[in-house]
């Protein structure tokens, strides 16, 4: 009886504490911890897995608004498709080649999500957009123009700024940082430059380099690892360049199939090392409140100089945009080789190491910028006759584009071989968050590149500066009333 009874007390004691945990269970909502909710709304039953916190992270895909825009066209202006760079924006079919195919699935999502149909026209960007504006029909969605072409559109009132639309948010990383910091006149941004389109990656002006070269010629130190260091400098490159190029046939001249050069390539105007600087020939002057153009300025001077030690020294260095730049390259016979990005696609059956790097700075541990030589960019028209929905899927696409191609181009504009291709590709995320675009393209005005240039070959900057800074002001007097609404 007594152990009868003394289980009885067990039992009810176990009873008498299950009924206060089960009390303790039942507080408010509001005591209780929020449970997240999974990507379809619904509450995620019990303890959260890392799996299921993974599934709710929202896409910035996700975050734009969904409409339904009754079937309307979104009509791309382009010019014609190039076979040198991808400028195109749609592709027709799945074909198996990833990068094409993510365009294609990017079509397709944004098509069904907002009931519109998707349609790109490459009779050429600037006739179509005069087009409808004068027509007032409205038929281009947004244009792609060539940077030097689209101030003349801007100027004469056939685009909106596209800062001005609403729904859109240039805070949003598919959406160039570097070309509101450089591009942005007056507190307007025409200009857009968004993960939309790749020009603005295909156009970033890159050196390609031989890891082989190096490592045959004792050099330790890569120009990544310079990178890295805050040290990849233009007197860094010239040492390293002195050290690999090589009078091989021993006959006193350098000729090309002969012997092993420095650097081969574009000179791009040797702007690329201003940006790398955070040098610029075009400034905003305050006190004028105008644009003016400097070449004489200490540290611009010192960086053509270095510009004519590399490039114009016959010994080192064989400028041009031809095939045999490229080729002296691809054979082995070059360290640089200076070219616009998009040419990763006649490189990509070249052997040998190599990585891609960005023009060096004059100084070290200087936050400098990637410079892009002369880019198309995106540009609404002025008749259009609904700008949050014109926002809207110029959102919709980038964010797409973000989220689910940006990983694959990067990955197709390198090898994907080795230890110097992650070293690529770790650079040219970094590059692509500090992109800069140049003034004179904006203004379609050349007289600061032209001097600068004059200023670089025979080292008189202050004459170059002379003869054309009140050219430089006075052909953009009619731009600047414009943009200053006079």
């Amino acid at each position: 009886m007594k152990n009868s009874a003394r289980i009885l007390s067990l039992f009810l004691a176990l009873l008498l504490l299950l009924s206060v945990l089960s009390a303790c269970s039942d507080k408010p909502a509001e005591e209780t911890k929020e449970q997240p909710k999974s990507s379809g709304g619904e509450p995620a039953p019990g303890e959260t897995t890392p799996e299921a916190e993974e599934e709710q992270i929202l896409t910035y895909y996700d975050r734009v608004p969904t409409e339904d825009y009754d079937g309307w066209k979104l009509n791309i202006a382009n010019d014609g498709i190039s076979t040198e760079y991808f400028s195109g924006f749609t592709s027709e079919e799945l074909t198996g080649d990833v990068f094409f195919d993510d365009l294609y699935n990017r079509q397709i999502a944004v098509q069904d999500r907002y009931n519109v149909v998707i349609e790109e026209n490459n009779n050429g960007s600037v006739t179509l957009v005069k087009s409808s504006v004068t027509s007032g029909s409205g038929d281009v969605g947004f244009a792609y123009v060539i940077a030097a072409s689209c101030m003349g559109v801007i100027s004469q009132n056939y685009v909106l700024p596209i800062s001005d639309l609403p729904v859109i948010d240039m805070t949003m990383p598919y959406w160039d940082q570097g070309a509101q910091k450089t591009l942005k006149l007056f507190d307007k941004m025409y200009y857009g430059y968004l993960d939309i389109s790749w020009d603005h990656y295909e156009s970033m002006a890159v050196m390609f380099y031989n890891g082989f070269l190096l490592t045959n010629n004792g050099i330790s130190q890569s120009p990544y690892d310079l990178t890295r260091e805050g040290k990849w400098t233009l007197d860094q490159m010239y040492s390293m360049m002195q050290t690999v190029a090589k009078d091989a046939d021993g006959d006193g001249t350098m000729k090309i199939g002969k012997d092993i050069f420095g650097w081969s390539g574009r000179e791009f105007e040797y702007l690329p090392s201003l940006y790398s600087s955070n040098l610029r020939l075009v400034n905003y002057d305050e006190a004028q409140e105008t644009y003016v153009m400097d070449v004489t300025q200490d540290q611009v001077m010192e960086v053509g100089d270095w510009m004519h030690k590399i490039i114009l020294d016959k010994t080192l260095s064989i400028p041009g945009r031809n095939d045999d730049t490229r080729n002296l390259f691809k054979a082995g016979e070059c360290l640089f080789y200076s070219r616009l990005l998009g040419d990763f696609r006649n490189l990509r059956d070249k052997e040998d190491d190599y990585g891609i790097i960005a023009f060096p700075a004059l100084e070290e541990n200087t936050d400098g910028m990637v410079y892009v030589q002369n880019p198309y960019a995106i540009l609404v028209p002025s008749d259009c006759q609904d700008t949050a929905r014109i926002g809207t899927l110029l959102e919709a696409l980038a964010s797409y584009t973000y989220d689910n191609v940006l990983d694959d181009y990067i990955s197709k504009t390198v090898i994907g071989k080795g230890v110097r291709d992650r070293e690529s590709a770790e650079l040219l995320r970094h590059y692509i968050t500090v992109r800069a675009y140049d003034l004179c393209y904006a203004f379609n005005n050349m007289t600061p590149i032209t001097s600068y240039g004059v200023g670089v070959t025979n080292g008189n900057y202050a004459s170059a500066q002379k003869r054309s800074e009140k050219l430089f002001v006075k052909t953009n007097e009619k731009c600047m009333d414009w943009l200053r609404g006079e």
